[in-house]
């Protein structure tokens, strides 16, 4: 399971996908949101995802009480929060070169059908599902259509509901869906982000999973990437004392470079399944482990006793392990006090 997209790698022998979301905290400015993409490359991530959607796109002007948010958004009703948060459609056109030409591969997060041609003229390559979406069938059904990857965000969900929109999207005959684990809360509690779901949910599914991170800090992305995440997506900002809605649990760069550097050496730390002496080990090996040295001086066609020789570091005779091949075997050649016993003093 790997999935190479404009020269980045998805795949659980690869290092975790890393995935900087712009969210809302583009401000509605061209240059705040051009900063961002600058952050998110000096940082060391690999994507950059915006966000496609207006106030329409997710629901309509209604003074019915279930409209109401909470004041931590800054808002009245769930209209007027995405009239603010969502990001000018004009805006995606200069992100996603901008985002190319410092080595990050755009993508976006899909709400509405409708903007599919749009975001398909955008030369958008992979696809993201948020998890409220996730729900939403016509959505999946559009986003299978164009047959390429899509990133399904599963916040919020119970397996049947995963299990629905998986059923949904193969039958629709989508590309290859990575699944991220989430806890959709802003931000997210460390005691209820319950990372051993990401597991279960790859064995689940046999398919490959990530984690999208609503928590502060680095320790629950650098934790996921650990346990086999193959992708890594985090809110990020260049201040989280602006205004605006996302603002206040998103990352700040350092944070952004402290999870990049954190997961690349979480990757080189997991390394190769099989286990053998390393390069880095080979040194330590020869000076550390036992084998056999004579204590006294030898003849050759001497019958070995244990009275002969110690198992002693170096390794540089026969190891204790092969006891059998020092004791009461003959040598073919003298070995003076101090010296290693080898396979090659021992007659055949």
């Amino acid at each position: 399971m790997t999935l190479n997209i404009e020269g980045k790698a998805i795949g659980r022998d690869k290092k975790p996908l890393l995935i900087a979301e712009v969210s809302a905290n583009h401000d509605r400015d061209l240059d705040q949101a051009l900063a961002l993409v600058d952050i998110a490359a000096e940082a060391g991530w690999d994507c950059l995802k915006l966000q496609t959607y207006d106030a329409d796109s997710l629901t309509i002007p209604s003074n019915h009480p279930s409209m109401k948010v909470d004041p931590v958004w800054g808002k009245e009703n769930l209209y007027e929060l995405y009239q603010s948060a969502g990001m000018p459609m004009e805006f995606h056109e200069p992100l996603f070169a901008k985002a190319r030409d410092l080595g990050l591969l755009p993508f976006t997060s899909i709400y509405d059908p409708r903007d599919l041609d749009f975001i398909e003229k955008l030369g958008c390559e992979i696809y993201k599902v948020a998890s409220f979406e996730m729900t939403y069938d016509d959505l999946l059904e559009a986003v299978a259509s164009t047959k390429k990857p899509l990133i399904l965000s599963t916040g919020m969900a119970n397996l049947a509901e995963i299990d629905h929109a998986l059923e949904v999207l193969d039958k629709a005959g989508s590309g290859e869906v990575v699944l991220l684990h989430c806890c959709s809360s802003y931000p997210a509690p460390i005691d209820q982000i319950n990372l051993n779901a990401m597991v279960t949910m790859g064995q689940r599914y046999d398919r490959m999973v990530g984690f999208s991170d609503h928590t502060i800090g680095s320790i629950g992305p650098l934790t996921a990437a650990a346990m086999g995440a193959v992708a890594i997506e985090k809110h990020y900002t260049n201040d989280p004392t602006r205004e605006g809605p996302d603002h206040r649990f998103s990352a700040t760069p350092e944070i952004m470079k402290d999870i990049a550097d954190g997961v690349r050496d979480i990757h080189a730390l997991k390394g190769s399944a099989e286990k053998q002496t390393t390069e880095a080990e080979q040194t330590s090996k020869a000076l550390g482990r036992r084998s056999a040295f004579a204590i006294r001086d030898l003849a050759a066609g001497h019958t070995i006793t244990p009275d002969d020789f110690r198992f002693v570091r170096p390794g540089a005779g026969i190891p204790p392990n092969d006891r059998g091949g020092v004791v009461g075997r003959t040598l073919a050649r003298s070995v003076s006090k101090g010296s290693p016993i080898t396979s090659e003093d021992i007659a055949p």
